[in-house]
């Protein structure tokens, strides 16, 4: 996991590396800087959930708690980005699956920019911010949107960052206006259904 994610967006960010299992049942992970903390046990992908937040989350965290999704969806992604590098399933699945969800369902109807005290750990703070990695890849390219996410890490790496400074850092790094992308994707409580 260690060298996928150094691999696609730099060196990992601090200098130790461990965890702490927990002899219970309550059944949680969290991503204690340097030590994630896991009850009992842990699936592959939660680890690597747990670990992408090294990058997304401890050492850029987010500005204001309305932004959790630069913390959620990336691990959340970088989770799938393990599946596929061991054949399962691919950030195309996973985003095919995530858009299959109708857009009458309640998923839809919270913005990532703010999903208020009560959505901040639903769903779509996770797989529709996820997704909208996924979206903001193919919308700009694999070598900008990398460009784009190591910056991001270097620019406020030891520090705090915004959803506005997420879109600025990849508006330069792709050279485009990404406006309408982050309207709908981020800001918008509704289905993306163009951009």
């Amino acid at each position: 996991m260690m060298d996928l994610f150094e691999g696609l967006y730099g060196a990992y960010p601090f200098n130790s590396l461990g965890s702490i299992v927990d002899d219970d049942s309550v059944g949680y992970a969290l991503e204690t800087q340097t030590r994630p903390v896991y009850s009992s046990q842990a699936s592959e992908g939660t680890v690597a959930h747990e670990l992408a937040h090294m990058w997304f989350g401890n050492s850029v965290s987010p500005h204001r708690w309305a932004d959790i999704w630069l913390n959620e969806g990336w691990a959340s992604y970088l989770a799938v980005q393990w599946s596929e590098s061991r054949g399962g399933v691919t950030t195309q699945e996973f985003f095919d699956d995530i858009m299959s969800i109708p857009a009458d369902d309640e998923f839809w109807q919270t913005s990532l920019s703010d999903p208020g005290p009560l959505g901040l750990f639903l769903d779509p703070v996770y797989d529709r911010g996820a997704a909208t990695l996924h979206a903001l890849r193919q919308e700009i390219g694999d070598p900008a949107f990398y460009a784009g996410a190591r910056l991001w890490l270097s620019r406020f790496g030891d520090g705090a960052a915004s959803t506005a400074d997420f879109q600025s850092v990849f508006e330069e790094t792709s050279g485009q206006d990404l406006t309408a992308f982050f309207q709908v994707w981020v800001h918008d409580p509704v289905k993306p259904t163009t951009w």
